[in-house]
């Protein structure tokens, strides 16, 4: 699917307020979407998989179709709009550390025969394992990565 065309109108409304809402930085140094700061949540194994586990979400998809190439590409659109628009909400931050998208997609639900799609952000923290180490080790999703420097404007 080419991306390139994708723009800010390919995010859920939902998804659109998460990414206006902004970023926060933790006590922890973990980089956390503003929406999805919940100071209850952990305990966490390290930084890292705070960011991981917080910023995380599924892509909204009850209103397209169960199956086909159709559902494969509004998912991907929807996920990459809203990784992009988080991604220039981070820059726009200020927050010191990079942060990357990481945009999944594989087959789930009760046969794992519907297509599902996740996003989620975190960063390379020294001293601490990245969150895709080898990304070949995925052979039961898609998995695609927007660093900060490959997000083109909405």
């Amino acid at each position: 699917m080419d991306v390139g065309n994708v723009t800010d109108d390919d995010v859920p409304a939902g998804f659109r307020s998460i990414a206006e809402r902004g970023w926060t930085v933790r006590p922890s140094g973990a980089r956390v979407l503003r929406a999805f700061d919940a100071p209850s949540a952990g305990p966490f194994g390290d930084v890292v998989q705070e960011e991981y586990s917080l910023n995380g979400r599924g892509m909204t998809d009850y209103d397209i179709p169960e199956s086909g190439p159709e559902r494969e590409a509004i998912l991907l659109r929807r996920c990459v709009a809203y990784a992009r628009a988080c991604l220039r909400a981070r820059e726009d931050a200020d927050l010191g550390l990079p942060v990357s998208a990481y945009i999944s997609v594989s087959f789930g639900g009760l046969e794992e025969d519907t297509l599902t799609a996740n996003v989620t952000f975190c960063g390379v923290h020294p001293g601490v394992r990245p969150y895709l180490v080898d990304i070949e080790d995925f052979t039961q999703e898609a998995i695609l990565v927007l660093p900060p420097s490959e997000r083109p404007a909405g």
